[in-house]
């Protein structure tokens, strides 16, 4: 793949402009200069064919013409154009030179200016027409010259405009060139100080004094690194988590296998088998927490995965899952709602049974025989409610406030449990950008909540 370059590309960019620009402006400088220059040497064709109309007299009825041979070497002396003057008098020439055959080219305009050849040669031409000398008669007054020193001066000026163009174009890219460096200097600083960094090092990046286009790129760059952050400790939660939990039941797991392996009576190794059975139930369901509690972690699971999904549905079908556990308990398990509506919700349908599984699993443990549990889905405003209520012994107030802490267990719970189911609802429910609150129920029991966020469909 071919390397590009910012700096190359921006002062590319910038060079075909300036290039542009300086072609356009040149081409206007050259036609309003031109422009300026043919309004004054038209001004000074006029300016000498009035002179020329001073000459014209009147004497006796008769038009004359008093131009004595210096004044008209005078008139016609030019030291880099060919003059041409004559005077007509209703078309009949009275003076001037006969190489310029033109005629009289308007009949009401006092001025007109026009271009034409004289003997095969441009020449840029003024007529001035005079009424007030006899009635009836009109003298038209004609100046021409050739277009030498026009197009002398054309060329002059238009060498002097490209020159200094180029030179504008030069100095300009001069400066661009040092501007776009200077420019870029805070992003090749940007990167050196990324690179510098050590690979754990995920701190965000300062932008306190720097430009607002790069305040945009640190901005998108401190959003991955808070992402990655949080990956990161949720990676670190999770080994120590699994560190902390997995160490003793592997432990205790080895030594029953050897205590079953040198047990010689039949009966005593099948009841050491039985408790190996029950101690790799233990880690299994364990290590399926801690597994469940990582992928709920923030970071973990990105919003952009969650999926369109009816939560009445998923509750119900997590609260399917644990009929046959909770009938063998013989606990009453309900569910319970006012409509079948849907109710939609962003979010990923294997934690949401997850949550639901875990809050069913605590109700069993803890709320005892012949329990009743109440599973219940409606909506409220813009949420979904999750309610999933017992009639337990609930939870004393000192403790009230420690649930959803992880590994933290109630005195007197069964055995088996991790502490962990949770913690691993409240993972759920904050991934989801949900709320949930835990009471105790009247007059006894406990009552969980739980708020998702609908959706517009």
């Amino acid at each position: 793949m071919t390397q590009t370059s910012l700096r190359r590309d921006l002062l590319a960019r910038l060079l075909t402009l300036l290039v542009t620009f300086s072609a356009l402006a040149s081409a206007v400088a050259y036609q309003l200069g031109m422009r300026f220059s043919d309004d004054a040497y038209d001004q000074w064709l006029q300016d000498s064919a009035r002179s020329v109309s001073q000459l014209i007299q009147v004497r006796d009825g008769r038009i004359h013409v008093d131009l004595p041979p210096s004044a008209l070497r005078a008139m016609i002396w030019d030291a880099y154009d060919q003059v041409y003057f004559r005077i007509d008098d209703n078309g009949e020439m009275l003076a001037g030179q006969t190489d310029l055959r033109i005629g009289r080219r308007l009949s009401n305009e006092a001025v007109y200016f026009f271009d034409h050849y004289v003997d095969g040669h441009p020449v840029r031409a003024v007529q001035i027409n005079r009424r007030d000398l006899i009635p009836g008669h009109i003298v038209t007054i004609t100046m021409a010259e050739t277009l030498h020193k026009r197009q002398r001066l054309a060329n002059r000026m238009l060498s002097t405009v490209f020159v200094l163009s180029v030179l504008l174009g030069l100095l300009t890219m001069l400066f661009v060139r040092d501007a776009v460096t200077k420019g870029l200097r805070p992003l090749l600083s940007l990167a050196d100080a990324v690179r510098s960094r050590s690979g754990d090092n995920i701190a965000r990046l300062p932008d306190a004094g720097m430009a607002e286009e790069l305040r945009v790129f640190t901005s998108a760059i401190n959003d991955l690194l808070d992402r990655l952050n949080l990956a990161l400790q949720a990676q670190r939660r999770f080994v120590a988590d699994a560190a902390h939990q997995l160490r003793t039941p592997l432990a205790a797991l080895k030594m029953e296998l050897e205590h079953a392996v040198r047990e010689p009576d039949p009966d005593q190794r099948a009841v050491a088998l039985a408790e190996l059975r029950r101690g790799i139930a233990r880690v299994a369901r364990l290590s399926n927490q801690l597994l469940t509690l990582a992928r709920a972690e923030p970071g973990a699971l990105a919003s952009a995965q969650f999926q369109t999904l009816d939560v009445f549905a998923v509750v119900y079908q997590a609260a399917q899952t644990m009929l046959s556990r909770a009938m063998d308990q013989g606990a009453d398990l309900g569910f319970v709602s006012e409509s079948h509506e849907p109710l939609w919700i962003r979010g990923d349908a294997l934690l949401i049974e997850e949550l639901v599984r875990n809050l069913l699993d605590n109700a069993l443990n803890y709320a005892g025989p012949q329990a009743r549990i109440d599973v219940q889905v409606e909506r409220e405003g813009h949420h979904a409610v999750i309610c999933i209520e017992d009639n337990g012994p609930g939870v004393s107030p000192e403790e009230l406030g420690h649930l959803g802490e992880r590994f933290r267990r109630l005195p007197g719970s069964p055995a088996g449990g991790s502490g962990l189911g949770l913690a691993i609802v409240a993972e759920i429910v904050q991934a989801h950008d949900g709320q949930w609150h835990i009471e105790n129920a009247h007059p006894h029991g406990l009552r969980v909540l739980i708020k998702l966020p609908l959706i517009q469909t």
